[in-house]
């Protein structure tokens, strides 16, 4: 199962990639193509919604290829194909539709490695999908570095061929991969001790959670989307720092996301999901408070690493705790947080950028601290209480 794991956690980091490729050179693509903020955001809008459509093609497309290896090739072909196509600078219409065609590969990626981990790493999962995220992470962090020392050397469009070429490769790899569900784990679990999953009394209760968490990933999604898209042009505009320090602060959002992700593993060990969460998002908010307060490229930066570290694991802590609530739910449970993480990333950047070219940097960054709330609130006042008045009939 070694080679599955190694295999899958590539494919995770090929995917980190992917997300942020575009948002690591937004400013040099939009002013290459004499394009707005706003048209941006609507750029990222579309290729959300591709990453939403990737969600029941990639389901579809194990009903008709059947094994999962097969499917996971050919999203890994679809992200090559388009990356090619965008490094060499089609007209602008055609980068469009190609990054909505990368975007269903990368949705078909990060939904069926993802329901393959929940399945056979049972009582791992959250340690196990912590892994996942840091190598995504490890993508999402190399990326902006790559294109950083590119976009000083004025070529900025071979960013995508570093995609394109890891995505052939890893095409290759999983044609070869061979694994066995009837191997799942059901050792001890390595995760904290939380409340066993609930009753629900009735199915509009059991939807009202459900619900509650798909909204809690929209949101969540909704963050972190609009961070990858826009931190370097909210550098450009709000600190007024050269391109490539801008470049810079989402590398190291994502080198602090790689780290908190990796102690993830170790934390989610000690501490339950419902307690990670609270304290991770109500950390998250209080640093886009400040960063939205403070102009100083300075305290910026020491800004976005602790936002790195406070955002690192809530994505995959959150997964797991609807797949916790919900037993024997995992495809179901997985597949709607990865289309709805798709549906949050897709609105909230539109939004951002428009915020952008209409009312300001600080305002874009507010909206953003306005998403951070209502994570919080309704984790605190939805599944929260939920988990509380059952607590208290099990006691009674």
């Amino acid at each position: 199962m070694r080679t599955f794991a190694f295999a899958s956690y590539s494919l995770y980091f090929l995917a980190g990639l992917v997300i942020t490729t575009i948002g690591s050179v937004m400013p040099q693509l939009l002013a290459h193509y004499g394009q707005s903020y706003t048209i941006g955001g609507q750029m990222v809008f579309v290729s959300a919604v591709g990453f939403i459509a990737g969600v029941p093609i990639s389901a579809w497309l194990m009903n008709v290829l059947k094994k999962e290896k097969y499917v996971l090739a050919l999203a890994a072909i679809v992200i090559a194909i388009a990356q090619f196509s965008v490094w060499s600078l089609p007209p602008f219409g055609w980068v469009v539709a190609l990054n909505f065609l990368n975007s269903v590969g990368a949705a078909a990626i990060e939904c069926v490695v993802a329901t393959l981990m929940m399945e056979v790493f049972v009582g791992r999962r959250a340690v196990v999908m912590s892994y996942l995220e840091v190598s995504f992470g490890i993508g999402a962090l190399c990326m902006p570095l790559i294109a950083s020392v590119l976009i000083a050397n004025q070529v900025w469009q071979y960013s995508f061929l570093v995609t394109a070429c890891l995505g052939i490769i890893m095409a290759v790899i999983w044609c070869f991969i061979s694994f066995a569900k009837e191997g799942t784990e059901v050792a001890e679990s390595l995760d904290a001790g939380i409340a066993p999953p609930p009753m629900f009394k009735t199915r509009q209760m059991k939807r009202y959670i459900l619900f509650a968490f798909v909204f809690l990933i929209f949101m969540y999604s909704g963050i972190e989307g609009s961070l990858n898209h826009f931190m370097s042009s909210i550098f450009l505009n709000h600190l007024e720092v050269t391109p490539y320090y801008a470049s810079l602060s989402i590398g190291l959002f994502w080198t602090a996301m790689v780290i908190g992700r990796a102690a993830t593993g170790w934390i989610i060990r000690k501490v339950n999901y419902a307690s990670y969460l609270r304290w991770s998002m109500f950390g998250t908010l209080v640093v886009i408070v400040m960063f939205a307060l403070w102009r100083d490229a300075v305290v910026a930066f020491i800004l976005v690493i602790t936002m790195g570290l406070t955002m690192s694991g809530v994505y995959s802590i959150t997964m797991v705790y609807a797949n916790h609530t919900f037993p024997g739910m995992t495809r179901l449970v997985t597949s709607l947080v990865t289309a709805f993480a798709g549906f949050g990333a897709a609105v909230f950047p539109a939004l951002i950028g428009y915020s952008m070219d209409h009312s300001g940097t600080v305002s874009a960054v507010w909206y953003i601290a306005g998403f951070a709330a209502t994570y919080l609130i309704i984790l605190l006042l939805g599944i929260g209480r939920f988990y509380r008045n059952q607590t208290a009939v099990n006691l009674n």
